[in-house]
């Protein structure tokens, strides 16, 4: 398998994939330009004539940043394509693409945990009076604010809701690197075990037996053993936490199941991405594996900032007369200065050449596991992705787009 010229087969499942799917999880290593890639996604999915939402659970603002914004907030952003800024010759292209396909829409949002928390209480609290009670106890602070894990609940919550809303045919999701998306997939129904009945009747105290049965319940010898190691104050926090909030039971576990069947529908794909580099491909290939293990497949391994074919035996074959004029027009033209000049070239087209191939060895063990289809390719890039041309271009190494193929 040769860079830049991937199988046809992986573009045409990508397209396949924005034109059907329903959910593409973007997975992989940190760093390796996945929340750019994820918008890529979604700009040509809105290309096509979806109503696309890109989500992302970054906090940082790379996301914002590709889509040539200041900010992202945690409700979802309609992304103005023809205001946008970028190139006039990429405004036409997007105009006619998005003319050919009505209704087409890009939106993005950064996730809010806390936020999202704090919606979700807001939505299934009974009473107005013991929303103010939950807002108030310090162990639902603790929870909406510092619990580790809740980013991953909070993000499948806004999820379940982006999914069922209605509105979005395609939801691009933009998970943490590896480690945390897979705590991520093994989310559903943890949230709903933490209020689990078995684990609340240890700290509520039972309202219809006697006092002799309220002293001797297993719940009293609990509070009476945590009480002695984290304080009074806190058992209470506790106890009032659980008394505020078992309500959230049977919605979480009712929006857990949801979430297990959105995330195995065959409408939902996995998307790995990664760099060429062979510690970031080990850590993807490592998640393909993961994924079977959790009964999930990657559909598509999309590698990033793959470096060109070099080999130093090209720059032997550099004419000197050439290499003497393009020089020249750059104001180098002094004997000493030149032959310096050819001499770093020399010895930096044979670094990339060396680069280069680590990158081949490394493609061609991957695809030898999981097949040339489902490998496809992005060139390392000259410039950062901070607006919708840029992020075309990106788009433009994953999938062709019908409306702007050249007719044949």
């Amino acid at each position: 398998m040769t860079p830049f010229a991937p199988t046809k087969t992986s573009a045409d499942a990508i397209r396949g994939v924005l034109d059907d799917g329903r959910l593409i999880v973007c997975v992989g290593p940190g760093g390796v330009g996945k929340t750019t890639t994820a918008a890529a996604l979604g700009l040509r999915a809105a290309m096509a004539g979806r109503k696309t939402i890109v989500l992302t659970i970054d906090p940082a603002k790379r996301l914002a940043n590709s889509l040539g914004l200041q900010s992202l907030t945690n409700d979802p952003q309609k992304i103005d394509l023809d205001e946008a800024a970028v190139t006039d010759t990429t405004l036409e292209h997007i105009s006619a693409a998005t003319e050919s396909k009505e209704g087409g829409e890009l939106w993005a949002m950064m996730l809010d945990s806390e936020q999202t928390f704090n919606d979700l209480i807001d939505q299934y609290a009974p009473d107005e009076k013991a929303l103010e009670r939950g807002r108030e106890n310090n162990i639902y602070r603790l929870l909406s604010s510092a619990l580790h894990g809740m980013q991953e609940y909070m993000a499948l919550d806004k999820l379940h809701d982006l999914y069922t809303g209605g509105y979005f045919d395609l939801v691009v999701l933009d998970t943490p690197p590896t480690k945390n998306a897979l705590e991520f997939l093994e989310t559903p129904g943890r949230a709903a075990t933490f209020f689990d009945e078995r684990i609340i009747k240890w700290f509520l105290p039972n309202r219809d037996s006697g006092l002799l049965s309220r002293v001797f319940n297993p719940g009293s010898v609990v509070l009476k053993l945590v009480s002695a190691v984290l304080g009074e104050s806190f058992v209470q926090d506790l106890v009032e936490f659980f008394d505020t909030f078992h309500y959230l039971q049977e919605a979480l576990q009712q929006r857990g199941e949801m979430i297990e069947f959105i995330l195995r529908d065959p409408q939902t794909h996995f998307f790995v991405i990664t760099s060429a580099d062979p510690r970031r491909m080990n850590e993807a290939f490592f998640f393909h594996e993961k994924l079977a293990n959790l009964e999930q497949k990657a559909d598509i391994f999309i590698i990033n900032r793959v470096i060109p074919r070099f080999s130093p035996e090209d720059i032997a074959r550099l004419d000197d007369a050439a290499l003497d004029a393009i020089l020249t027009e750059e104001g180098v033209d002094d004997g000493e200065r030149v032959r310096s000049f050819r001499k770093h070239l020399e010895t930096h087209y044979a670094r990339l050449a060396k680069l280069a191939m680590r990158d081949r060895d490394a493609i061609s063990s991957l695809a030898t596991r999981v097949g040339d289809d489902a490998i496809r390719l992005v060139p390392l890039l000259g410039e950062d992705v901070h607006n919708l041309g840029h992020l075309l271009k990106l788009s433009d190494f994953l999938t062709p787009l019908k409306a702007l193929e050249p007719s044949t």
